[in-house]
């Protein structure tokens, strides 16, 4: 890391950590428990695929910072190779993704991409398109 990036994450870390430093807007809010499986339960082409290509697409495509991990598609997402599925379902849940300084998801929007995991898991790894 060189000095100019050290001392801009620690002018961040340092606002954020005084009363009042960060707005409202940068934080996030985390889940604490799984999600349910709604009813009706969310699809991926009415509900979870818009959430992906608006927070994930951009970075996870084949010309994006993390090209090892596409999420462009249905497929992409519930993808079981290498644990995929579980993975992305991990990340999202824990807010480790999108990463600090990216557009992230309102908290309604994090509880429909879960709770379409949740289903899928409800119906025996089965996701609806």
């Amino acid at each position: 890391m060189n000095v100019s990036t050290f001392w801009r994450r620690l002018a961040v870390a340092t606002a954020c950590a005084l009363p009042l430093g960060c707005s409202p807007a940068a934080a996030v809010t985390c889940p604490t428990d799984d999600a349910p499986c709604p009813s009706p339960g969310p699809t991926y082409q009415a509900d979870v695929g818009p959430l992906i290509a608006t927070y994930c697409s951009r970075c996870h495509a084949a010309d994006g910072g993390v090209p090892g991990t596409l999420l462009q598609s249905y497929e992409d997402v519930t993808s079981t190779k290498n644990g995929r599925i579980a993975e992305v379902r991990w990340q999202i849940k824990a807010c480790k993704m999108p990463k600090a300084g990216e557009p992230q998801p309102t908290a309604t929007e994090r509880a429909t991409i879960l709770g379409w995991f949740a289903c899928c898991e409800a119906n025996g790894g089965t996701c609806a398109r």
